[in-house]
Formats: structure tokens, C-alpha cells, sequence
């Protein structure tokens, strides 16, 4: 039975102790090797399904661009996805989405996919890992990557200036708030997030902001935690509508969100949020896989759903 994820020469590289050149012409009979390495290499890509590229590398580019997402649920990764396919329909590009579900072993399948289905780049949201391995593993892909959401070591990445953004948010909260703790409500911290993770990132802003304004704070990562408290910021817009559904949706709440998805529109209560283009991410993603002049940071603004 095939495996789904297509083993690649890099792979069978690795599992044999070769170089990849030596696979190539092991697999292409094109002399030049000892005759029981080559034995070993062919024994290995039989046993693991081994199938050439798709891709042709004399042909011309396969104008598919591959995206690795969380997930479709928060209606930003939606946002997010159409902008993706609408900035690279305009390139003459099709794009092919996984999905890893913040799960690292499904985020490298899909990596190995689009490998072996010859994408000429990736846009990736990744589930993220400080280690030196996977920084290395991702080299070794040889495609242009570009991340969004999450940053890692010195590959590209394009978005907002998250700890910047959340400190603003947290500064405009706080002036409201005459007297209590200034709640951080962020459930996703309670997984390891590696360092340059954006829910990371908001929360040093955050941390930032009370600390400079000497306010009293408490992180809460349960919706169980959540009370005696002046006001609430939260690291995303879900976590916002989720403290107003626990407390009956009350209008004298004061609370912040992030990512101004378009369901706020149809909540009564104030909440305060930051809104960038995801559109103008898609683009500049676009940009940088193509070989065009890019744009790394995105602007932000903080408005009202209410307005």
C-alpha cells in the first residue's frame, strides 16, 4: 500500500547514510556507484513506494503554490485562504491547501507533499519549532518559504508587528479601566509555543504595556479564571466572544480582541480590536515566491466593532 506521504530523495538520502547525489544515480543507473549501495538504494525506494517527481525539472514551472494553514474553523485562517487564492489567481497560480491542525507530524506530511508534487513555493502558518533540525529540514526542501503567523529563524515572514499591535490595544484598554486587574485571556498558551510565536509575541506586548503603565494583571489560559477583574484583553477575537457568551453578552464588560474577523459586527458590546489586511498579506506572499519585490510588515489599526 502507498503511503500518502511520498518519500522523496532527500529522504531516501538520509535513510541510506548517501549523499543525494549518489540516490540519483543509483535510481537513474548511471553508473558510478558501488553495486551493493545501489542494490541498498532501489531496496529502500521499492520498500518505501518511491515514485519521481511529477515535476519534470526541464519543464516549466508547475504554477501550483502550495499553503499550510491550522486549520479552517477561526474565520480568519477562511479570510485568510481566499485572500491567498485571489492574490494568486491574479499571478496566473492555482494554490493547494493542507491543513496541519496545529499538529507537527501533519505539517511535515504536508511539506512532503508539496515537495513531491514539484509546488514552486509554500506559504506556510506553521505550528513552529525552535529547533535547529526542522530549520534544517526546511532548507533542504530547496523551495521558496514564506511564513505568515508565526516566525522562525531567517526565513521570510509577513504580517503584523504582533507585540507592537497588542501593547496599543493594552495601552487603550487601560485608560478605561479606573481601578481592578487587567485580565490576558489566551487558552493557547498552554501549549509550549516556541518563542517567536505570535500568541507569544501579543503577550510580551501585552506584559509590555501593564508593566509600563503599572497596572495590576493576571494570564489566564481559563475561561474558568475569568472574574474579579476591570478589564479583559484577549489574544484573539475568538477568545473575546468567548468571555461574552460565559458572561450573557453584559454591556458594561471592557474587553479587546485581535484579528477583527466579521462576526463582531453582530455583537452589540464594544470590543476593541486590530484590523490588518489579509489581502495585502496574501500579496506580498505572492510577491516573495515569485521573485518580486516584497513587503515584510504589515500595517495594523485598532477599531471598534461598534463603529
Amino acid at each position: 500500500m502507498r503511503r500518502f506521504s511520498k518519500i522523496t530523495t532527500t529522504q531516501l538520502a538520509r535513510i541510506c547514510g548517501v549523499s543525494q547525489g549518489t540516490v540519483d544515480r543509483a535510481l537513474h543507473n548511471r553508473g558510478d556507484i558501488n553495486p551493493k549501495t545501489c542494490e541498498r538504494i532501489l531496496e529502500v525506494a521499492r520498500e518505501y513506494d518511491y515514485i519521481p517527481s511529477v515535476q519534470n525539472k526541464d519543464q516549466a514551472n508547475s504554477m501550483l503554490i502550495g499553503v499550510i494553514l491550522f486549520d479552517l474553523y477561526n474565520e480568519f485562517f477562511s479570510k485568510l485562504a481566499m485572500s491567498l487564492v485571489n492574490a494568486a489567481n491574479k499571478a496566473g497560480y492555482s494554490v493547494i491547501f493542507q491543513f496541519s491542525n496545529k499538529n507537527e507530524k501533519s505539517e511535515r506530511a504536508a511539506l512532503e507533499y508539496f515537495n513531491y508534487i514539484g509546488v514552486d513555493g509554500i506559504v506556510l502558518f506553521s505550528v513552529g519549532s525552535d529547533s535547529e533540525e526542522y530549520k534544517n529540514y526546511l532548507q533542504l526542501l530547496k523551495k521558496p518559504i514564506v511564513l505568515i503567523g508565526n516566525k522562525m529563524f531567517d526565513f521570510p515572514y509577513i504580517g503584523i508587528d504582533d507585540a507592537v499591535a497588542m501593547r496599543e490595544v493594552t495601552q487603550r484598554i487601560a485608560k478605561k479601566i479606573p481601578s481592578g486587574d487587567i485580565l490576558y485571556f489566551a487558552p493557547i498558551l498552554k501549549k509550549n509555543l516556541h518563542s517567536l510565536n505570535a500568541q507569544r509575541l501579543r503577550l510580551n506586548g501585552f506584559i509590555e504595556a501593564v508593566t509600563s503603565l503599572k497596572k495590576t494583571y493576571r494570564v489566564v489560559t481559563s475561561i474558568d479564571e475569568v472574574s474579579n477583574f476591570g478589564g479583559i484583553v484577549c489574544s484573539t477575537d475568538y477568545y473575546a466572544l468567548k468571555v461574552l457568551k460565559h458572561f450573557r453578552y453584559i454591556e458594561n464588560i471592557i474587553i479587546s480582541g485581535f484579528d477583527n474577523i466579521s462576526f463582531l459586527s453582530n455583537v452589540d458590546v464594544p470590543i476593541l480590536t486590530v484590523d490588518y489586511s489579509t489581502d495585502r498579506i496574501a500579496t506580498e506572499c505572492i510577491n516573495y515566491i515569485l521573485g518580486r519585490l516584497f513587503v515584510t510588515e504589515i500595517q495594523h489599526r485598532l477599531v471598534y466593532n461598534t463603529d
